[in-house]
């Protein structure tokens, strides 16, 4: 008979097995210490099923992220939501409803926690599941392109959108230079400087933050210890921090790269994160992370936008180009507090400040 636990730091080695089992990867118990049990925003809720051997056959989990949110009058309320973790059912037990299990206990802990709601990005095989159980869907997110080189590794990432987009490569990388030379430069006196860590500027990092909050309903909230624990401290080390600083030495935004890495898909970088409050250094600030993915080896650049939003208007500007259509993921909520602001802010994703970084992945792709 299977028994639901709730677990903590000492039983990552046997999720890390599970993982292992479900995605055919080689188990990576330190990846899942650094989500679920370093995370400053607090400790992951996380559930398994065990069998009578006391091996889990099924874990579900998630993890904490403060938010934000801001009414039309002005009004700024604070609260934790919880991040979709990994669903993980071991291959001989799948079928039987498992999942959905984990899934209604999750969410009595999450509520028990006092999580204002969850939220995460299921696909088209596991959204109806998620209705079922009076998730709403707020949103659909999903990858652009941006053509760097018209080589092999180029070629070969196209061709998932199809036939006709990898023999327009070259087309496309033509346009990708355009709309790149046509970001601009930052002004004169700005300089792009490699951050080893954010702490150093929690202070600057918490004011840049809260600039942005202002200008958006709903957003997951920057600081310091979190970009250190999201970009620094993660197992791969595969994240490079650009911090953009004005002629007195002032902060006043960054971005967060990930170049190719080994292992990973070749040739293919990432503009991982950025946060910048004048708007007008948003698009040169894009350009020099393009700039620095080119430099790291990228022929590819890819990042992740909601339908309509913000982010994904810039990263048209900058000349990234759709995926296949079918290459998306839904954005989607479940409300624990309807009396909490957040609940009702979080309903449009298309309004939220959201990037690549503020998912839980360590890496991206």
């Amino acid at each position: 008979m299977l028994q639901v636990h709730s677990v903590g730091p000492a039983d990552r080695e046997d999720q890390a097995r599970l993982f292992g089992r479900c995605f055919q990867k080689a188990p990576h118990v330190e990846a899942l210490r650094w989500r679920y049990d370093r995370n400053p925003h607090g400790q992951a809720v996380s559930l398994v099923l065990r069998g009578e051997d006391l091996r889990a056959v099924c874990s579900y989990a998630y993890v904490p992220r403060e938010a934000v949110c801001r009414d039309a009058a002005g009004a700024v309320a604070t609260g934790v939501i919880g991040q979709q973790g990994d669903v993980m059912t071991d291959p001989d037990w799948q079928r039987k409803g498992l999942a959905r299990r984990l899934v209604r206990d999750c969410t009595r802990e999450t509520a028990a926690a006092g999580f204002a709601l969850n939220w995460g990005f299921p696909n088209r095989q596991s959204a109806p599941v998620f209705l079922k159980f009076g998730w709403k869907s707020v949103g659909v997110i999903r990858p652009k392109r941006h053509i760097l080189k018209a080589d092999a590794a180029a070629r070969s990432r196209r061709l998932a959108d199809g036939r006709l987009a990898s023999l327009k490569l070259g087309l496309d990388r033509r346009r990708c230079s355009r709309a790149r030379r046509a970001l601009g430069s930052l002004p004169d006196g700005f300089e792009l400087r490699l951050i080893e860590r954010f702490e150093p500027f929690a202070a600057r990092v918490e004011a840049l933050s809260k600039k942005v909050e202002a200008r958006f309903p709903f957003m997951l909230r920057r600081e310091a210890a979190f970009l250190d624990w999201r970009f620094v401290d993660t197992p791969s080390k595969v994240h490079r921090s650009f911090g953009l600083f004005s002629p007195d030495g002032e902060l006043e935004g960054y971005f967060v790269i990930q170049p190719p890495f080994a292992g990973g898909p070749e040739g293919v970088g990432y503009l991982v994160e950025l946060l910048c409050p004048a708007e007008e250094l948003v698009k040169p600030l894009i350009r020099e992370a393009l700039v620095a993915l080119d430099a790291a080896g990228a022929s590819v650049v890819e990042a992740w936008s909601v339908d309509a939003s913000w982010w994904q208007e810039h990263l048209v500007a900058a000349g990234f180009l759709d995926a296949k259509q079918q290459n998306h993921l839904f954005v989607y909520c479940f409300v624990l507090d309807p009396d909490h602001p957040l609940a009702s802010a979080a309903l449009d994703a298309s309004a939220w400040y959201l990037t690549d970084g503020d998912r839980d992945d360590e890496l991206m792709g």
